[in-house]
């Protein structure tokens, strides 16, 4: 091998490196190794046209990115290099899965599977049955995903490849836990977890215990789950992952409030709220906070309960949470409407209700309803005790004016003029605190006007860029329709100078078509939501800037079809990319993604 293929493999390397945090610097080098490439080695030129493949598909570029890959399978065949023809494969493969696109994925996983048992490569045998195995999963046909990943464990142990095993069987546990076979999930999961431990994985091994409480809690085994996820804390704890360590005490916590041991889940989160505290944590602290008010409440502390939930509301509004805010003051309007105090409670439903983006639910609206009808229940019979007292004292009054007409009429004048001087300072003193009430409510109503205010606001940046995005993006895609369109009349032309002149034209009325939508929105977002690419990639750095894009899109509410307008994907492909990004952020099932996002 000379030197010029053995700098390009360290180019190669470095650029799949690259790839995902710099495309354009992956980009170049890319290029670079395509330029220098011999014909005498054309696996580093086929390697090249493999990852420049994965740079145009981070940049939404599917077709482009397809025919890059078909190039590459080309010359592959051509030099009948297999290595890199099962690459191909698997890339393109996993290119069509990530679209949505099930029969393309899993025609290309078949043929790379073929092409492995052929050449006896258990290796690729594994990596392809895995990859056919979660195609297979996500479009929802558990039963075959259940017998490709058993074949998939089979060979593993038949290779002695027990990294891949381990990988097998974790795919597997969660395919049968969607058949409802939970004890066999279960099995399998702690197989792999034993692999792992043997391996030395220790991050892996970590996840892999999280993963298996899941499994526990799903077979309502909450006391295996509890020793399970203190395992998985311990691990954490020594590698300082503070993210994972706060959710696995967190679902520690909630276990032990679920099964009524308020006092050791107290314990839980007030040492949760610490530990956050210390971090810099957030979303640890609210979370905490919120459960530690469940916890009062269900004890009988209403009162230090109330003050858990509104400490968590004032970190929320401080750092913006809306979608954490709306949920606190539900919770809020709970305690209170338990301590009888209607009035606040139906004002934090009102809030509330406010807050939340979408319409209130029929019953969300009952149990207001029921709130308002308790507050002017309890407001009349307040008015009844107050004016049986006003006729009490009427009464009284005349009485001890009878009494003084017997008594003589000079009693009389004294006591006319009492009254007459009484009644005058009720009068004053009944308009000071109407005068005072008023007050208060202008200055009340004031605040929640600014409130509203400073929300709409923010609500109406989101919405200008969305509107702006997806009015860009159908602009592009008329602009590239109308070039495609105008194009063949441009070889109609008799002339060269006709033909030069038709195509400034053209390219004058269509010079938008090639600009990248996303690159625009991304530049806004960022101005919106200045760290929430940070934050999610801290979360998970495993995302791909397309997920990180339709995560950005998902955090302002845009329907699936209007995601697809905005990236030039499918809705499938959509669908199939929030699953991945779930997946990848380890929720659990009826989780709620925009929620979560929200949080971010």
């Amino acid at each position: 091998m000379d030197d010029v293929a053995i700098k390009n493999i360290r180019k190669l390397a470095l650029a799949d490196s690259l790839n995902h945090f710099n495309p354009k610097a992956a980009d170049s080098i890319y290029r670079c190794v395509l330029r220098d490439s011999s014909d005498e080695n054309r696996s580093n030129y086929i390697s090249a046209l493999v990852g420049l493949s994965s740079v145009y598909r981070n940049r939404s570029s599917i077709d482009t990115a397809v025919a890059t890959l078909n190039k590459a399978i080309e010359l592959a065949n051509s030099v009948y290099d297999t290595s890199a023809l099962l690459n191909c494969f698997l890339e393109l493969g996993n290119m069509y899965l990530d679209l949505g696109n099930s029969t393309q994925s899993e025609n290309c996983f078949k043929k790379g599977l073929s092409l492995a048992t052929k050449i006896n490569s258990a290796k690729y045998q594994n990596k392809f049955l895995l990859s056919l195995g979660n195609s297979q999963h996500d479009r929802g046909d558990y039963p075959l995903a259940v017998k490709t990943f058993t074949e998939g464990v089979k060979i593993a142990e038949k290779s002695n490849d027990e990294q891949t095993l381990a990988a097998a069987l974790e795919n597997l546990s969660f395919t049968i836990k969607y058949t409802g076979e939970l004890n066999e999930a279960i099995a399998y999961m702690k197989r792999s977890l034993q692999i792992r431990k043997k391996q030395n994985l220790i991050r892996e091994y970590a996840m892999g215990l999280q993963n298996l409480g899941i499994l526990y809690r799903n077979a309502e085994k909450d006391d295996s789950a509890l020793i399970i996820y203190h395992q998985a804390y311990d691990i954490l704890y020594g590698l300082n992952d503070s993210v994972n360590m706060v959710k696995v005490r967190y679902n520690i916590g909630v276990i032990l409030k679920n099964q009524k041991k308020f006092r050791e889940a107290e314990l839980e989160m007030n040492s949760i709220l610490v530990f956050c505290r210390e971090k810099n944590i957030n979303d640890g602290q609210i979370y905490a906070l919120s459960a530690l008010a469940s916890i009062y409440e269900q004890t009988n502390r209403a009162a230090k309960g109330l003050d858990a939930i509104d400490s968590s509301i004032s970190m929320a509004q401080r750092y913006r949470l809306n979608a954490n805010l709306s949920i606190l003051f539900d919770r809020r309007h709970e305690i209170l409407a338990a301590m009888g105090r209607y009035s606040e409670a139906y004002q934090a439903a009102l809030t509330s209700g406010n807050i939340s983006d979408s319409l209130l639910s029929l019953e969300k609206l009952r149990e207001i309803a029921t709130l308002k009808t308790r507050f002017e229940t309890e407001r009349k019979e307040s008015e009844n005790i107050s004016l049986k007292k006003d006729i009490e004292v009427q009464n009284s009054r005349m009485w001890i004016l009878r009494i003084g007409i017997i008594l003589g009429s000079l009693v009389f004048i004294v006591m006319t003029i009492l009254f007459y001087i009484r009644q005058k300072q009720v009068k004053q003193q009944k308009q000071l605190a109407e005068e005072k009430f008023i007050r208060i409510e202008h200055e009340k109503r004031s605040k929640e006007t600014e409130l509203e205010k400073i929300m709409i606001e923010n609500q109406m940046k989101e919405q200008e860029l969305v509107f702006q995005s997806l009015v860009q993006a159908d602009l592009i895609r008329i602009n590239r329709s109308v070039k495609e369109k105008l194009l063949p009349f441009k070889l109609k032309l008799p002339r060269k100078n006709q033909q030069d002149e038709f195509e400034q034209v053209m390219n004058g009325l269509t010079r938008d078509a090639g600009k990248d939508p996303l690159t625009e929105f991304e530049l806004l977002f960022r101005q919106l939501h200045v760290s929430f690419y940070d934050n999610v990639l801290r979360i998970c750095p495993d995302l791909t800037k397309t997920e990180l894009h339709v995560c950005a899109m998902i955090r302002l509410n845009l329907s699936t079809k209007d995601i697809a307008r905005l990236t030039n994907i499918n809705i499938s492909s959509i669908e199939m990319t929030r699953f991945h990004i779930r997946k990848k952020l380890n929720m659990e099932q009826g989780e709620n993604l925009a929620a979560f996002l929200m949080t971010v």
